[in-house]
């Protein structure tokens, strides 16, 4: 039988990370706790330090108070499970950021958890069913920079100068740090002002942890172990030909579901892992449908379908300049917002017939424009359909 990150909790969560080591499945675990939104929690304060397992019992005695705001997600219930498994638990989450600002098209939100090895993990809240998400995805295919890739950067280098006051007696009696007491005693100096990190992120997130990670200060990138991209879009052409691009290349592995668009449009040059989904279509892009077992991920092959898809969005936006790709994008979110569209699956739910009649008041295209427009319009909308059915 194959299970799902959501089974791998219940199979593994009684086993300390000293035994049985984290692996790219816990950072894929801790890349869809970015998606739990903790505002109401950390509305004031950003700095403040809780266990998994404390900040589970505030965020629901908070959940009980804004029972109507709260955004209850597939995270939302892996957190719940996680802060009751020991091996989760009595990690440390030290700081929270979510900004959203519609006029700058930013979605940046990150989570920086303390592990009980001392080591800092960074992960990067992507993109969801939010079409606002989608939106920014798009302006990497058109822009150089982005407002969350440069948040990315600021948030690593910021949460880099965190120290947690440790005795050298608790570092002593911390099994976690190395079986012999030498061991435990070179790294408490070593961690003192120095916690190893690792970066990940799903979807967008993923692309935030490979800018952050290359593109952050020197003396951060020496303290990074690894990067996990979890099916997060890659680099335009003129970031891949960076000398720090190159410098944290063989820092970054990458893991795409079998169907995958977002994950493999751009540039990568990273090492990679195709991941077997139970889901169809766009939706593969959901990575509580991947399949693991106890040693990792269940590989599959790329899909040759969402290949060719990827490449003909990328073959149409390299027909256009770069004004009319800004205005392309621009535009198609102007469409979705008139069409009171807000979730890719707001997309599966409407008439190709309404779009193609919305699209008739964009007045300002020419004719080649209004036709590719329609053109990945319609993609977008058969991709919709299909992961509906």
């Amino acid at each position: 039988m194959s299970n799902t990150i959501d089974n791998y909790v219940d199979l593994r969560g009684d086993l300390s990370p000293i035994d049985f080591p984290y692996n790219e499945i816990d950072y894929l675990i801790f890349s869809e706790l970015a998606y739990v939104h903790l505002d109401h929690i950390f509305k004031s304060q950003t700095h403040q330090t809780y266990t998994l397992q404390q900040l589970y019992q505030c965020y629901h005695q908070k959940n009980q108070e804004f029972n109507d705001e709260i955004i209850y997600n597939q995270s939302h219930f892996l957190f719940e499970k996680i802060s009751k498994m020991p091996r989760y638990q009595n990690i440390q989450l030290i700081h929270y950021v979510n900004e959203v600002d519609k006029d700058l098209i930013k979605q940046f939100s990150a989570m920086t958890f303390l592990l009980e090895d001392q080591t800092m993990v960074i992960s990067y809240r992507g993109t969801d069913d939010d079409l606002i998400g989608w939106h920014e995805d798009f302006l990497m295919l058109c822009e150089k920079n982005i407002p969350s890739q440069i948040s990315s950067v600021q948030y690593l280098e910021q949460a880099c100068l965190y120290q947690q006051h440790v005795s050298l007696l608790q570092s002593l009696k911390n099994r976690h740090l190395g079986s012999s007491l030498w061991t435990r005693l070179k790294k408490h100096f070593l961690y003192k002002k120095n916690y190893p990190i690792i970066l990940t992120g799903h979807s967008k997130g993923g692309h935030l942890a490979m800018y952050a990670g290359c593109f952050s200060c020197e003396s951060v990138k020496k303290r990074i172990q690894h990067i996990y991209n979890y099916d997060g879009p890659g680099f335009q052409e003129e970031l891949m030909l960076t000398d720090e691009y190159k410098q944290m290349l063989p820092s970054i592995h990458s893991y795409i579901p079998h169907y995958s668009f977002f994950g493999i449009v751009l540039g990568h040059e990273e090492d990679y892992t195709v991941v077997k989904s139970q889901y169809t279509g766009m939706y593969q892009h959901d990575a509580f449908s991947w399949f693991v077992n106890t040693k990792g991920f269940i590989e599959d092959d790329l899909s040759m379908e969402s290949v060719d898809f990827a490449i003909q969005v990328i073959l149409f936006l390299d027909k256009l300049t770069q004004q009319e790709k800004r205005l392309f994008v621009q535009s198609m979110f102007e469409l979705f917002d008139h069409l009171n569209l807000y979730t890719f699956s707001d997309l599966s739910h409407i008439s190709y017939k309404t779009i193609l009649n919305a699209i008739k008041e964009l007045t300002f295209f020419d004719k080649k424009l209004r036709k590719m427009f329609v053109e990945v319009l319609h993609m977008l909308w058969l991709e919709a359909r299909k992961a509906k059915r």
